[in-house]
């Protein structure tokens, strides 16, 4: 890997898995994939993210609060895949309330020192989309691995890459 650079993991939380109300396809393929990607990083270049719903929410949140409360009070939903969890740390988990993973100032501030920013994670058309755009307004080169993300559908994820395909290859190549 390009010593300037880090790998993100985003949001890979037991809602998505198959069997539950916000499941993503190819989801055992993209654990796999991610779990081989993080061995090609020092445990110090990657990061994840954590979606949990806001505390005190304001304006639309507040619907997606009460929209979303069965899933957002279950433990186990939000719960970390059981496969990823041995990476996580106090240093490199970072819990997120908006669909950015740089909603976290924490992690925008981690995250500042790096270049490029390889993505995986879920949801292709929702937190992972708004973090590739919020990582090019940083400045940051995005490096989409198409086999470590996945989407509600293919359908979907393929509209993402169409999006981003228009900004590559100045500010998101594909792997």
């Amino acid at each position: 890997m390009i010593n300037n650079s880090a790998l993100l993991v985003i949001d890979m939380q037991n809602v998505y898995l198959p069997e539950n109300e916000w499941s993503c396809i190819k989801m055992a393929e993209i654990i796999k994939y991610i779990e081989e990607k993080i061995k090609n990083f020092p445990i110090n270049q990657v990061f994840f993210t954590k979606h949990m719903a806001f505390s005190n929410p304001k304006g639309q949140w507040k619907m997606y609060n009460k929209k979303y409360d069965k899933i957002n009070s279950s433990k186990y939903l939000n719960d970390y895949i059981l496969e990823l969890k041995k990476y996580l740390t106090d240093d490199n988990l970072f819990v997120k309330s908006g669909f950015s993973a740089l909603s976290s100032n924490e992690l925008f501030n981690a995250l500042d020192r790096f270049d490029t920013i390889y993505i995986t994670g879920v949801i292709a058309e929702c937190c992972v989309l708004s973090t590739v755009f919020s990582l090019i307004d940083m400045g940051k080169k995005i490096i989409y691995c198409k086999n470590g993300i996945a989407g509600e559908n293919e359908e979907r994820e393929q509209a993402v890459i169409r999006v981003l395909e228009e900004l590559s290859p100045l500010h998101v190549e594909f792997e």
